[in-house]
């Protein structure tokens, strides 16, 4: 399981690397977000929530092209949690 976090957060890296700067500039700023959205996810399968991870992997995909999607996504998961706490 470890192994295949440190692929998936390899092969993201490597995506960060290959693509185009977005029409904003792209800064390390966007590409934070995208490792975090990866560690999160990695975080997420370890705790036994693939669902969770998946979701988070797919906002990783289309962060460097939508940020405002990925900032959504990573919103809702984050109240998500929140909610689950409190209950």
């Amino acid at each position: 399981m470890l192994q295949t976090l440190f692929r998936v957060v390899k092969s993201g890296i490597g995506l960060l690397t290959s693509t185009a700067p977005a029409p904003s500039g792209g800064n390390s700023l966007d590409k934070l977000n995208v490792i975090s959205l990866l560690v999160q996810a990695g975080n997420a399968f370890r705790k036994g929530e693939p669902m969770k991870g998946a979701i988070l992997i797919g906002a990783a995909t289309i962060a460097p092209k939508n940020r405002k999607l990925s900032y959504l996504v990573q919103g809702v998961v984050t109240a998500d949690n929140i909610r689950k706490r409190f209950k």
